[in-house]
């Protein structure tokens, strides 16, 4: 089902960096999101997720974000996930991945 995934990073201030996902979140794009959180998790203490563009997330983008957690969490940086979709938000309810996550529902939340 993949379309393009858009990835966009912005630097709020040098301890949290936000990151904009938009698409679809499979195995043909979770890659490109992987990258570009490691790329920012070096130089910043905290990284949201913002997710409110995601349209699609199968059982690859769901693994994308474990291992993104997993990651975070044995290097020290926060990981929140922000305005989860409702279908996504279904996925990781179902899942119960939802209580492993950090979720917020928007970016003042942070």
């Amino acid at each position: 089902m993949s379309t393009d995934l858009t990835v966009t990073v912005h630097d709020r201030d040098d301890r949290l960096v936000v990151i904009t996902a938009a698409g679809a979140l499979d195995y043909d794009t979770s890659g490109a999101l992987l990258e570009q959180a490691a790329t920012a998790m070096s130089t910043h203490r905290s990284l949201a997720l913002d997710l409110s563009g995601i349209t699609f997330c199968d059982s690859s983008g769901l693994n994308a974000l474990l291992r993104l957690n997993r990651h975070t969490g044995a290097d020290g940086t926060a990981l929140t996930l922000v305005a989860v979709p409702d279908q996504l938000r279904r996925l990781l309810r179902i899942t119960g991945t939802d209580t492993v996550l950090t979720l917020r529902d928007n970016l003042t939340e942070l």
